[in-house]
């Protein structure tokens, strides 16, 4: 008999085809297979009985890197074939494909690269059918060397010979290379330019004395250098312009993470994913240039996942590896726009001629109640899609928010959450923003039918949305800002009906207001806000997100203190006159304010950076056994709402402090008071409406010590807590939330 089989899921760039062809003859199947736009699609001629164990094997068995949703058989017209073959493909594709991230250094190539006998000895650039760049190399499907940068390198004979060979590991595999044919490593500096191994000598030799360089990775350019060499580190944040935002930090192996931070076991399988996140470990020692992490708790520690990375730190042991971009700008994917950046502090350019088609930053994740969280979704998860229980019978385009861009395709039960892109008021991140919608439109064949985007008016993704829905007559959805952090849970563990429970720094809120403090009760697709931090108003404008000090003299006006300040008389006028004011519910503000109030920071040179000084003395504090300052949150009620009086809460921290409170104690207090309030306004909303079920979104639970401690509360407390997993909690995930509401519209 004959059957006619297709495979969908991650099928391509995995090794698929030569994996079906080789089991196909070891079980005496005649045939072909071939790549069918995003699908793999199956010929099968043998006896009934072996057909029924060639299925049986293939919805039982996937080589490393695949993931198969759906095998599906029909009967074909006999027909006579001669042994097995993988065939020429074709580019139409009966479904929405799914292509692979980029995938780490395999096993098998690493062995290769570290072997002396082997001709790929020390290569750069060694892959093979299960390892490699995928989807930044990718110019169009099928995924076939000719749609791949990897077209501009001629394979030699030895490369052809292996590329045919059905029982090598590069037997179809699109990236197959080596030092005759493939892409090689050049170092350019001021001084000189040279190749291949005196290029990663050469490179070796800079970083050991201390300089930096620009690698060019698989999604973008990284900025590298010792991190125990103080002068190394100052230099990189003069090249990056960021003062004091904590840098990653790239480990050899696993075992040398394990003596710079302590690891558990989901941490470790986390570290080893074929994601290779940069993940957030707590450190054992400063035993880096204190620069390095700065005042945080944790080590952005990730993992090798090419080969360059590898040979690299083998050599130099730990090396600070950032995103090769200037603060708020793009990561650089262009050798001209590398090489032009001209620096004093910048040694050299080590890179290749392989271009980079899709810019990727490395992923961020952590373990936060037993299980990851995305802080960062990029390189290694993107595109794959999100899997829904929820279908959906359009085809939604989500466009995210301004803050920690990203947007996302939503079509049947799959929703193409895209990499992280930056902050959209930087011209050139709008620029790229807009290039990736295009191009995952035109690589995945989608044309959206709706587009949805969020409520402020002024947000540039908006604006976006407006031209695109005016251009191409879509029709446009509008969303509030938090009502699509909690349906993002929502959409993740298909949850009809929550308490949302949203902190943030800002939202447009559905009364003009800067929301950021909310409860809302969610039941599908509507949602009714039930509680929120009552309103403080706040001056300045854009500038309370970074200054913290304006923050807090605004809510010392509100409590009606006369603090000694300069700043304060001003702050006092424009307050009293609504000069360039606005209403917030904002947590984020809230903790900026406590920050601010306590001595601890008052300036964020970084997002967060307040709160994250608030949270370390806090955490640090509780490791040592030190006991919380007993402060609470009053609750009061008008129109139907649950109001949090965070003023009064503030005034308390103030008078505590001024008193001769311990700042830790102090610090720890307000979380404990933050988490008890959570639950205070939980229980009162399920009084009323029965809801079991909360979700927690949104920035402020990037605060592990928080969301830790609500967790625990409202488990106590009979509550079931979902947080977010798939997508970060920040505002890169609210594309997702968008999408989701829009399924049934």
């Amino acid at each position: 008999m004959t059957v006619l089989i297709v495979v969908t899921g991650v099928v391509q760039g995995v090794g698929y085809r030569p994996f079906v062809a080789r089991h196909a003859r070891e079980m005496n199947i005649s045939g072909t297979v071939m790549n069918a736009g995003g699908i793999v699609q199956i010929t099968a001629n043998g006896e009934k009985e072996e057909i029924s164990k060639f299925m049986n094997f293939l919805e039982t068995n996937q080589p490393c890197g695949a993931c198969v949703t759906k095998i599906l058989k029909t009967t074909a017209d006999d027909c006579i074939y001669d042994g097995f073959k993988i065939i020429p493909s074709e580019s139409v594709s009966p479904q929405i494909p799914m292509i692979p991230p980029d995938l780490p250094m395999c096993e098998e190539c690493k062995k290769e690269l570290n072997d002396p006998e082997n001709r790929r000895y020390r290569y750069p650039f060694i892959s093979c059918a299960v390892c490699g760049p995928r989807y930044t190399i990718i110019n169009s499907l099928p995924y076939d060397r000719e749609n791949t940068v990897l077209n501009d390198f001629e394979m030699c004979s030895k490369c052809r010979d292996e590329y045919l060979d059905g029982n090598n590991i590069r037997c179809h595999a699109q990236t197959i290379s080596c030092k005759d044919c493939g892409p090689q490593l050049i170092l350019r500096t001021s001084e000189f330019v040279c190749e291949k191994e005196e290029a990663l000598q050469k490179a070796i030799e800079l970083l050991r004395f201390g300089k930096i360089l620009a690698v060019k990775g698989i999604g973008g350019y990284q900025f590298v250098c010792l991190p125990d060499c103080p002068e190394a580190i100052e230099k990189l944040r003069l090249l990056k312009r960021r003062d004091k935002k904590p840098f990653a930090v790239m480990f050899p192996d696993l075992e040398k993470v394990k003596e710079y931070c302590f690891v558990n076991s989901q941490e470790e399988s986390l570290l080893l994913s074929a994601a290779r996140p940069i993940v957030l470990l707590n450190k054992k020692s400063d035993n880096f240039y204190f620069g390095v992490c700065g005042e945080s708790r944790f080590t952005g520690s990730f993992l090798p996942y090419t080969p360059l990375h590898q040979l690299l730190t083998d050599a130099c042991g730990p090396l600070v590896m950032t995103s090769g971009n200037l603060t708020s700008e793009p990561i650089i994917i262009n050798d001209d726009d590398m090489l032009g950046l001209v620096s004093p502090y910048l040694s050299g350019v080590l890179y290749s001629l392989r271009r980079i088609v899709t810019p990727m930053d490395d992923s961020v994740a952590r373990i936060i109640l037993g299980k990851p969280q995305l802080i960062r979704r990029s390189r290694g998860y993107a595109p794959l899609p999100v899997k829904l229980k929820n279908s959906t019978k359009h085809t939604i385009l989500a466009m995210g928010g301004d803050l920690k861009s990203s947007f996302c395709f939503y079509i049947k039960e799959r929703a193409y959450v895209s990499q992280y892109f930056g902050d959209m008021e930087n011209y050139l991140v709008s620029l790229v923003y807009k290039e990736n919608i295009t191009r995952m439109m035109e690589i995945f064949g989608i044309k959206p039918d709706i587009i949805v985007c969020d409520l402020h008016p002024r947000y540039i993704t908006s604006g976006i949305a407006e031209d695109n829905a005016l251009i191409k007559n879509i029709k446009k959805i509008k969303i509030q800002h938090h009502h699509a952090h909690a349906a993002s849970v929502m959409a993740e563990y298909n949850l009809s009906s929550c308490i949302g429970v949203v902190f943030d720094g800002t939202g447009y809120g559905l009364d003009g207001a800067v929301w950021g403090g909310e409860f809302l009760y969610c039941r599908d697709i509507l949602f009714s806000r039930k509680a929120h931090l009552d309103y403080v108003k706040l001056c300045g404008g854009d500038n309370t997100a970074k200054n913290a000090e304006i923050v807090s003299l605004c809510y010392m006006y509100a409590a009606g203190e006369k603090v000694e300040n300069s700043g304060y008389s001003t702050i006092n006028s424009a307050l009293a006159n609504n000069i360039n004011t606005a209403d917030s519910s904002s947590m984020g503000r809230l903790f900026d304010a406590v920050s601010a109030v306590l001595k601890i920071k008052s300036f964020n040179s970084y997002e967060g950076e307040c709160a994250i000084a608030l949270e370390n003395m806090a955490a640090a504090f509780e490791t040592e056994g030190g006991k919380p300052y007993p402060i609470n949150f009053k609750l009061n009620y008008a129109n139907g709402e649950i109001l949090v009086d965070q003023v009064s809460l503030l005034k308390d921290i103030y008078a505590a402090y001024t008193n001769g409170g311990d700042k830790r104690s102090l610090a720890l207090g307000f979380h404990y008071a933050v988490s008890g309030m959570v639950l205070a306004v939980c229980e009162k909303i399920r009084e009323e409406s029965g809801e079991r079920i909360v979700a927690l979104s949104g920035g402020v639970f990037s605060n592990s010590l928080l969301t830790q401690d609500c967790a625990k509360k409202l488990g106590n407390a009979g509550f079931t807590v979902y947080t977010n997993s798939a997508v970060p909690v920040n505002d890169s995930g609210i594309c997702l939330g968008q999408a989701w509401l829009c399924r049934n519209i």
